[in-house]
């Protein structure tokens, strides 16, 4: 709990940026399958959802290069040691909502691949509308994943679980995205290095 009254303020403007994300690739999503509606869809769905995804782990790096860069002056100010799990842990504490979500759904897949189908049904579409909001972003490539492993939503018992999973799974370019820009962020080192004004050595 000490971690989150320290950081809850970075910790909500990353989920913040999610949700603003989820709700602009909602919009492309909408857009694309009203103008693909007699055609096949899948193509530009996945393009606007990479797109989506791309845009929104630019976000995330940019913001946790930011509190990185922030956390160095103050470490710097007082001498104290870097931890390099911080990046991470404002992740995992940002992504929290989506892994309850994921949790329910993966339980409802779960039961469904047990043979309990209406309870395990219901379960999964509990944490499934909540979830797909959130991850909007991914709808084209999850989509598209799905339909590559060949599944079927009515025959398949796996379909549910494997479903819950790919949400699962969606969270990790986040983590992995903020924990790194953090890190660069606290060192003080840029993907692209800062262009020197003319003269300077």
């Amino acid at each position: 709990m000490e971690f989150w009254k320290k950081h809850s303020y970075q910790i909500v403007r990353l989920f913040v940026i999610q949700i603003g994300i989820a709700i602009f690739g909602l919009v492309l999503s909408f857009a694309v399958m009203t103008a693909f509606r007699n055609r096949s869809d899948w193509l530009p769905l996945l393009m606007v959802s990479i797109f989506s995804v791309l845009f929104y782990l630019f976000l995330l790096y940019s913001v946790a290069w930011e509190i990185g860069g922030k956390d160095r002056l103050k470490l710097d100010a007082v001498h104290t040691e870097f931890k390099g799990s911080t990046g991470i842990f404002l992740a995992l504490f940002a992504e929290i909502p989506n892994f309850l979500f994921d949790l329910v759904m993966l339980i409802g897949g779960i039961l469904v691949r047990a043979g309990a189908t209406v309870g395990g049904s219901r379960t999964f579409g509990v944490g499934y509308a909540p979830s797909n909001f959130l991850n909007s972003m991914y709808t084209g490539i999850i989509r598209n994943l799905l339909t590559a492993t060949g599944l079927s939503q009515d025959a398949s018992p796996s379909y549910y679980l494997v479903a819950a999973l790919f949400f699962l799974a969606s969270t990790v370019p986040a983590i992995l995205t903020i924990g790194f820009g953090y890190w660069m962020g606290v060192n003080e080192k840029r993907i692209i290095p800062a262009k020197r004004p003319e003269g300077g050595k």
